[in-house]
């Protein structure tokens, strides 16, 4: 399987599962283009395997708008859009300790977020070849979070897919949502290290995470012509 001909933007692809995501998409012959809001990173990231590198905050429907207003003179079309970022807030917060202002920005960043960047990238989209978009929800949409903000929000990008998929499937855009489960990146390691401060480290040290590059391999198959009749959710360890 290659990526030859194709362009693919990965929002939040400076760091876990987006960065693996691009260097294997780069690897497989795509143009990538990187979008975070880790800017550093972001452009070491870049430089490292040939992409390009544009600031973005998902956020905020303005830097979205500025972020895309940047690539449509530099890219006719896009081939593919997967959307990655994504924050952890309020792990192991009481219900009733649970501040509203968590909540929202939890929503802001996982849920609006993913909604922004699939709104300004369908016209782009809707010029590619066979265009897709994946989106990352997680295993806590379906089995519960740390984090009441957290499982909600990724519950609301489970949902958005099947939306996207239904309405946009006469446009000849492909919507799969990928829910991956334990995964070692930064925000899964700040979660273990919250349990340990609060149970001790002796339970959470026996949990088996994945590669990112695990999950990475699926986000490459599915921004590949190859993955053409794929449909819905997919859960990966």
């Amino acid at each position: 399987m290659n990526l030859d001909h194709k362009t693919v933007l990965i929002v939040g692809g400076a760091m876990g599962i987006g960065l693996a995501t691009a260097e294997l998409c780069a690897e497989r012959g795509a143009q990538v283009l990187i979008a975070d809001f880790n800017v550093a990173d972001g452009n070491r990231a870049a430089a490292k395997i040939g992409a390009e590198f544009y600031p973005l905050n998902v956020a905020d429907e303005a830097s979205v708008k500025t972020a895309f207003a940047q690539i449509g003179p530099r890219h006719s079309a896009l081939d593919a859009l997967v959307q990655t970022a994504g924050v952890m807030m309020g792990s192991f917060v009481p219900l009733d300790e649970l501040s509203v202002d968590t909540f929202k920005q939890t929503l802001d960043v996982n849920l609006i977020g993913s909604f922004l960047c699939a709104k300004h990238a369908a016209p782009l989209l809707r010029r590619g070849h066979k265009p897709v978009i994946v989106l990352l929800s997680s295993g806590a949409a379906v089995q519960g979070s740390s984090s009441y903000a957290y499982g909600a929000s990724k519950g609301g990008v489970s949902s958005l897919g099947i939306t996207l998929a239904n309405k946009l499937a006469s446009e000849g855009i492909r919507v799969n949502t990928v829910l991956p489960g334990n995964i070692d990146t930064a925000m899964k390691r700040s979660v273990i290290e919250a349990e340990a401060q609060r149970i001790g480290p002796h339970e959470q040290s026996k949990l088996e995470l994945g590669e990112p590059i695990g999950v990475a391999r699926l986000l490459a198959f599915l921004v590949s012509d190859d993955a053409d009749y794929v449909r819905g959710d997919i859960r990966t360890r």
